[in-house]
């Protein structure tokens, strides 16, 4: 069972007369044991049970159950109205009261506590058009190396993002081929999250733009960081009224994104009137007690750490939660934004807990089909969250905390974090390393990665663990241990074993796998090169001597090398004693210069030439 303890944060002399309430209840009703036989049924039957499996939470608790419906019968009777949300982790409802309602239900010993419903510090960025059409997304990427993750082909596939936000627009072309699996607009009780006619004229401009960050996909102009994932939407935010809105929805909202299976949430909204810095402490916002709660059923919630900065704990909740990812903003240059919104945490604790571009960042316009720039941590919670989801389908055996603990331990200030940039900015590709053996699988002689195949990794101490290849050939797995290992595959032809040693920060590596019974004409790679040259080949029915040999065109020797007694079998790739390697030097150890050479490949009796050519600055792939 999860204890809930919520903190008495407001005097009841401090409520206004008439208002939106939390009405809190003092214990969860009758018959709990048939309803939480209930609720852990429809657990393992609904789409949140392989994320629970994970968090190891497959049986409900009291949080799992809706509050008690007598109780809410007594309130709506004494407020002459319906309740207006429920919350299952608060067991609360929220609902409209004048002064002497408040009175009356607090005589009741059903009712624990009434609080008024806090209001967010949400309000509009202020756009820049983008200066150019092309590769826009491509900086922001590549500071918190998300692109690296994309090149392995980790973008998000499989995983399940929920975003909280104003509304969310799918008509810009980068969010046209986006695969929304659910949306609810609690604002207006329907499943429209775009605009409509009770909506202020830009309501769901700020979502439509986090979403992109997020879920963007139009080739050669903009790329999201995690666009292969599919979503949720639920629009919580109701920007009318001097963009105010109440966290009960947003609670809502998050209740409804867990139990519909998302695997993580990016909330790019706040939460902070009402509160004061002392009550950042993890424990009091009622936004913040249900993201911990969240995330103890597996679905963390990364969040804005606020644009209130630069003051000391100037979070917004529920960015003070312990298991909430809150997210700083940065520049191009990796300098903290002077918005971004500082800890500690009330009670000491260290945030934010990372950070990613939030100044300057590039998202979708709203009612249009370009691109523009704009600041707030609200762009750099999704671009965090991309990460995740785009670690999360690399390690498909890690939960989401573990996610977490990854991003915070590998960003760039973990080694001596502080209450400005908290633990840095995040490094996507370290966290997919972090106490992990990642790499590839590729075929010796041309180099061509292999899909599906099965990786083996036998740990010096420990049982052997597995990872299937994705369709780019890359794999991950963290072997539970460290130390020596040995790596190899089966499912296409004769693997090269690679032995190396893991340590804390992970390895990166390749498997080099031969065709079987190969007898193929020499391969030469990468060809034109800026340094090194691999000749592969392979030795047929018996022992050879083999040699290779450079020459200039003016037939000038200028690099050899000879192998004796080699045995039959395919010597391709980039590995010692496998493909010969020129590396550009002559036989002085001196560079030569850019040019066409001749390659002389001796086997037995067989020889070969083989054009080179060497081009000195060429950027390689």
């Amino acid at each position: 069972m999860v204890l809930l303890i919520l903190i008495t944060a407001f005097l009841q002399s401090s409520l206004p007369e008439d208002g939106l309430y939390w009405v809190i209840f003092s214990d969860r009703g009758a018959d709990i044991e048939h309803r939480l036989e209930m609720a852990s049924a429809d657990i393992l039957e609904g789409p949140s049970a392989g994320r629970r499996l994970l968090a190891g939470f497959t049986t409900a608790d009291v949080c799992d159950l809706h509050p008690y419906s007598g109780y809410v019968l007594e309130v709506e009777d004494i407020a002459l109205s319906a309740i207006r949300t429920s919350s299952r982790y608060l067991n609360a409802v929220s609902v409209r009261l004048t002064q002497s309602q408040v009175e009356l239900l607090l005589e009741e010993p059903f009712v624990q506590e009434i609080r008024s419903v806090g209001v967010s510090n949400f309000s509009p960025s202020e756009d820049i058009p983008a200066p150019d059409a092309y590769g826009l997304s491509m900086s922001q990427l590549e500071q918190v190396n998300i692109l690296a993750l994309h090149q392995r082909g980790w973008t998000g596939t499989g995983v399940v993002i929920g975003m909280l936000d104003s509304g969310f627009e799918l008509v810009h072309p980068c969010l046209q081929s986006a695969d929304v699996l659910g949306a609810w607009d609690f604002v207006n009780n329907d499943s429209i999250v775009g605009w409509q006619q009770e909506d202020s004229l830009n309501h769901p401009s700020h979502g439509t733009k986090t979403l992109s960050v997020i879920a963007g996909y139009q080739p050669g102009s903009f790329v999201g960081g995690a666009f292969n994932s599919s979503f949720i939407l639920a629009k919580t935010e109701d920007v009318s009224d001097e963009y105010e809105q109440e966290e009960d929805f947003w609670v809502a909202g998050l209740e409804w994104l867990e139990s519909g299976g998302a695997d993580l949430v990016s909330s790019s909204l706040g939460y902070i009137d009402w509160y004061e810095p002392y009550q950042m402490d993890g424990n009091t916002a009622v936004t913040t007690i249900a993201a911990d709660i969240a995330a103890s059923r597996g679905m963390v919630v990364w969040n804005s750490a606020g644009n209130s900065g630069p003051g000391e704990t100037s979070l917004v909740a529920p960015a003070d939660g312990d298991s909430v990812f809150a997210v700083g903003a940065v520049d191009g240059a990796g300098l903290i934004a002077y918005f971004s919104s500082r800890g500690p945490t009330a009670d000491g604790r260290i945030k934010p807990d990372g950070c990613a571009r939030g100044l300057n960042a590039v998202f979708a316009t709203y009612n249009g089909t370009g691109y523009s720039t704009g600041g707030g941590t609200s762009f750099a919670a999704p671009l965090v969250a991309s990460a995740a989801a785009c670690i999360s389908s690399a390690h498909p055996d890690w939960g989401m905390m573990r996610v977490y603990e990854a991003l915070r331990s590998t960003a760039d200030r973990y080694s001596n974090p502080d209450n400005t940039y908290g633990y840095g900015v995040i490094n996507a590709l370290e966290a997919v390393k972090h106490r992990s053996i990642i790499g590839q699988v590729r075929r010796s002689d041309t180099g061509a990665p292999l899909s599906m195949c099965n990786v083996t990794i036998d740990m010096e101490s420990g049982s052997p663990v597995h990872a299937i290849t994705n369709h780019k050939g890359f794999f991950a797995i963290e072997p539970g241990s460290f130390g020596s290992f040995s790596a190899t595959c089966t499912g296409w032809g004769a693997p090269i074993p690679f032995n190396g040693v893991l340590d804390e920060s992970g390895i990166e590596i390749i498997i080099y796998v031969d065709p079987v019974n190969s007898d193929n004409s020499p391969s030469v790679y990468p060809n034109p090169s800026s340094s090194n040259f691999y000749i592969g080949f392979d030795v047929v029915n018996s022992v050879s001597d083999v040699s290779f040999s450079v020459y200039t065109v003016a037939n000038e020797r200028i690099f050899h090398e000879e192998r004796v007694s080699v045995l039959p079998g395919c010597y391709r790739a980039p590995l010692s004693g496998q493909a010969f390697c020129w590396n550009g030097l002559n036989n002085n150890g001196e560079q030569v210069a850019s040019g066409q050479y001749i390659g002389m490949l001796k086997i037995g009796d067989s020889v070969q030439l083989l054009n080179l050519a060497l081009i000195r600055g060429m950027e390689e792939d």
